[in-house]
């Protein structure tokens, strides 16, 4: 883990919280990724 992420997570008391809150920001990451392949298949159509 980079000491950015091990420093927004020293607050976490269990994994289980820092895999959550990594889910949640990844989750962010895939919609965003998801949605910029949609409009690029809809512009090349």
């Amino acid at each position: 883990m980079s000491s950015v992420l091990q420093k927004q997570h020293e607050n976490f008391r269990t994994a289980k919280e820092i895999m959550e809150n990594l889910e949640d920001l990844l989750e962010g990451q895939v919609s965003l990724t998801r949605q910029f392949a949609i409009k690029i298949l809809m512009n090349f159509q």
